[in-house]
């Protein structure tokens, strides 16, 4: 039936419903027909048959509804996800009101679903389509079985109870379970007294509304002496994380792969900020190498590097050896000034070498010039971590999005938090004990800064002022730059492997949407392909001619394993010089510190030193900066 039916129309059904389903409870579904529920109700074959097709209809009337509340939820595009929590929060609530508005025609469905197999097959098919929903977000099953039990429990808890509100009741075991889901281990919620905010607060200036400046801003929105303002000088936040729409697809201008998950960043901030999402992980058996025209398996784990064809078996005996002693932490690799210096004393093969240029080109997305530039400390450390997690390669479910969305929402929250979009800091100064911003078309002062975007912008911004001189170490720092190549496929063209990583040409295809089914519309293909970039050119017109000829490699990639991609192509995104890093971390770069001596400024971002590399960098180092902050406020009111 239509959702316009008017109110007296829609009684009337109901009142067949609710008769109906108490004939079928009295007397037994299989006993009670059509004709038997006319007579009861006084009404014609006709207006019955208005109403529903079959005495079935009269079950899945209820469910039906459910069910499409369902369906339109699990559509719903990543961009409009403010957090995994509060879109499995809205459903369930969502269900809920459905449900609220009739709870005799409810409380009858249950009980009738103990006597009634068409009943039960109803309810069976509702709740497996609400877990296989769940499960396109949170793919957890875990998980899904517990919030599907805290939804059937409330139901029948509520049938059993008069006069009880549905609403109160499931968002209130909603927020118990997600207490429980959320915690390591069980713990008892800490108690402060509260203490004015305008008694003393910080005013804090953030600049840059990336993965950095979000991740700071959220840390000190926890803190109730602290008021902000985050800068960003373009449209939108999120940086080189900002997620996009188009026809269906969800682009990312960065990568969403984070690399050893359960020991990442990520996982300490999903923890301490309340955070919710999911990942899921890129299938390891399904990661080749290309090399001289053949493709073999990526000598992941162990299974892999028994089955790749990139070594022989010496050599394999060499590099799990090399392996096991970076998990131990005693390799000699992190004792050398780079990858280079130890390559050159090490007696191992050119296939080993190759293999190992290969893998720091991959994580650290690199020409093998430079990654035999990378400091072997940074190197051992890298893998190290790397080789100990149990999730090499995940990706975030609906892209960055589910994390900036949360992140701002957090700073919202609070109420002591203002976002400046589209309002870039053009000057500062110091003045009165305060730090004085200037943008087009306002003043403010603050008591303290973090700079959040990349150490070359910072430079500029602090030109000519007293704190330039101790900028000096930094501002010869080069960018990690690749090429991106992205294009969404109307339908499925090829999914020989989820990763291929071309050795020869220096340059991978990611079939995105085999991991992330996302960001995708359905039957949707999405492939990412990334070119590691040199940027060493005598003039523009050698530059030029090699980015060219990096665009043909790549599509030759993409026509070789993903015939017929060209046809389909209903999205494309080509970035010839896109920036992954602000500052590459190679030997002849200097990572810029979160406090730089004789500078009265904090510094985040991933050319600033932290944990791990890429975005873990610009997480940890947020951290960082706003847990200097903290302390310092402490310190002051503890003077006070």
């Amino acid at each position: 039936m239509s959702q316009f039916m008017r109110a007296s129309t829609r009684k009337k059904r109901d009142i067949m419903m609710e008769t109906a389903l108490g004939m079928f409870m009295t007397q037994g579904y299989e006993n009670v027909s059509v004709d038997d529920i006319i007579a009861a109700t006084g009404t014609s074959k006709g207006t019955f048959y208005h109403y529903f097709k079959s005495k079935d209809a009269i079950i899945s009337a209820l469910y039906t509804k459910q069910l499409g509340l369902i369906q339109d939820w699990v559509k719903q595009p990543p961009s409009k996800v403010q957090s995994l929590e509060g879109h499995i929060n809205r459903l369930f609530l969502d269900l809920a009101s459905n449900f609220h508005s009739s709870p005799r025609l409810v409380r009858s469905l249950q009980a009738l679903s103990l006597q009634s197999d068409a009943v039960k097959t109803e309810e069976q098919r509702l709740m497996t389509q609400l877990s296989q929903s769940l499960l396109h977000w949170l793919p957890e099953p875990h998980k899904i079985d517990l919030l599907v039990c805290m939804y059937t429990g409330t139901i029948r808890t509520w049938c059993s109870q008069d006069n009880a509100n549905l609403l109160t009741m499931m968002t209130n075991n909603l927020t118990w379970l997600w207490g429980g889901l959320r915690a390591s281990e069980p713990s008892a919620a800490l108690q402060v007294d509260p203490v004015s905010k305008e008694a003393h607060t910080m005013k804090v200036a953030i600049i840059g509304g990336g993965l950095a400046g979000l991740t700071a801003a959220a840390y000190l929105s926890d803190n109730p002496h602290i008021q902000g303002t985050l800068f960003e000088r373009s449209p939108q936040l999120g940086g080189r994380a900002f997620t996009y729409e188009k026809a269906g697809f969800t682009l990312n201008y960065g990568a969403h792969a984070i690399y050893g998950i359960d020991r990442h960043t990520i996982s300490s901030m999903e923890k301490e900020l309340s955070l919710s999402f999911s990942s899921k992980q890129v299938d390891k058996r399904k990661v080749v190498y290309a090399k001289h025209g053949q493709i073999t398996t990526a000598p992941l784990d162990a299974i892999n590097l028994l089955k790749t064809d990139l070594l022989n078996t010496a050599q394999k005996v060499r590099f799990v050896g090399e392996i096991a002693a970076i998990i131990a932490n005693i390799h000699n690799l992190k004792n050398y000034p780079t990858l280079a210096d130890y390559l050159a004393e090490s007696n191992a093969d050119e296939d080993v070498k190759e293999l190992w240029e290969h893998l720091v080109c991959s994580n650290f997305f690199i020409t093998p010039e430079d990654a035999r530039k990378v400091s072997g400390a940074v190197i051992s450390e890298y893998y190290h971590n790397l080789f100990l997690s149990s999730k090499p390669v995940n990706y975030i479910l609906g892209s960055w999005a589910v994390i900036t969305n949360q992140l701002k929402q957090k700073m919202v929250a609070s109420g002591s938090w203002e976002i400046a979009l589209q309002e870039g800091v053009d000057s500062l100064r110091y003045a009165d004990r305060q730090f004085i911003l200037q943008t087009k078309n306002r003043e403010m002062a603050f008591d303290k800064v973090i700079f959040a975007m990349p150490v070359q912008q910072v430079v500029k911004l602090l030109k000519g002022t007293a704190w330039e001189p101790f900028l000096a170490p930094y501002e010869g720092n080069t960018a990690t730059e690749v090429m991106v190549y992205d294009v969404g496929l109307s339908q499925v063209v090829a999914r020989p492997f989820s990763y291929i990583s071309d050795m020869d040409n220096k340059m991978f295809i990611s079939d995105v949407s085999a991991t992330d089914h996302t960001l995708v519309p359905e039957g949707g293909q999405l492939l990412q392909g990334i070119a590691y970039l040199s940027d060493n050119f005598e003039n523009e017109a050698e530059r030029k001619s090699y980015l060219e000829q990096k665009t043909s490699q790549m599509e030759n990639l993409f026509d070789q394993h993903y015939p017929g991609w060209r046809d389909v192509t209903a999205v494309k995104r080509v970035s010839k010089k896109a920036m992954v890093s602000s500052v590459k971390n190679i030997a002849s770069n200097t990572l810029l510190p979160t406090r730089v001596e004789n500078i009265p400024f904090y510094f985040c971002g991933d050319g600033c030193q932290g944990k791990g590399e890429l975005a873990e960098r610009a997480f940890s180092s947020a951290r960082s900066a706003a847990l200097g902050i903290t302390q310092e406020i402490e310190q002051m009111l503890q003077h006070i």
